[in-house]
């Protein structure tokens, strides 16, 4: 019998934030679809080269997944040296990917997965180890501005915690906040893909 889905993805940090995820028990019901199986050892693969990896090779990185799964996912950042469009990804990955996949998706986070990360949420300041007061300190430093739902650059953001308030450092702390952190609200256009490619393919019973 076929497993459910490969995920596809560019770095260790993806890595860690989908296990979090898709770790957590009952995760399908923060998703809002079917119950379906999740096993980092056979159904999470990191690109070698990153995102650029994942644009020139998905195909290739998940053929070995063709006979073993149903479903496939790409996923990699926008924000990349020489990145084309979302749009132009999107469509160049899906274009092979079709080739051999009959359900395959391509996520491509904007700008990265940072994005992903910030909500004024205790379990940001858990995760990262960065002080309960992190929203605030961000404003100051001009990375969070009043009214903004996100940092304009939330990579910059995450660094900015890294160097001058000591924030966690390891791909792990995706991994922890991904356990945790509520999705029920979120707007990212990626995630909400994501999202709604899985209800898709794992609908609840009506």
């Amino acid at each position: 019998m076929k497993r459910d889905v490969v995920f596809l993805v560019a770095d260790a940090a993806m890595d860690q934030m989908l296990r979090g995820f898709l770790g957590r028990p009952q995760f399908h019901r923060s998703i809002g679809c079917n119950p379906f199986r999740f096993d980092a050892r056979e159904d999470l693969i990191v690109a070698p080269f990153r995102d650029p990896d994942v644009y020139g090779r998905a195909a290739e990185l998940l053929q070995p997944y063709e006979r073993s799964h149903r479903h496939a996912v790409a996923m990699l950042d926008l924000a990349w040296e020489g990145s084309p469009t979302p749009e132009q990804i999107r469509e160049h990955i899906g274009a092979k990917l079709k080739a051999a996949w009959s359900h395959s998706a391509v996520i491509v986070i904007e700008p990265e997965l940072e994005a992903w990360v910030w909500q004024e949420n205790p379990h940001v300041a858990e995760a990262f180890k960065c002080g309960t007061d992190f929203r605030d300190v961000l404003r100051r430093s001009g990375h969070w501005p009043d009214g903004a739902s996100k940092p304009p650059d939330p990579k910059a953001a995450l660094e900015f915690l890294r160097r001058n308030h000591r924030a966690d450092r390891s791909n792990a702390a995706f991994g922890r906040l991904a356990q945790k952190i509520s999705v029920r609200h979120c707007e990212d256009r990626a995630f909400c893909q994501l999202r709604d490619t899985l209800r898709e393919w794992f609908k609840e019973a009506s």
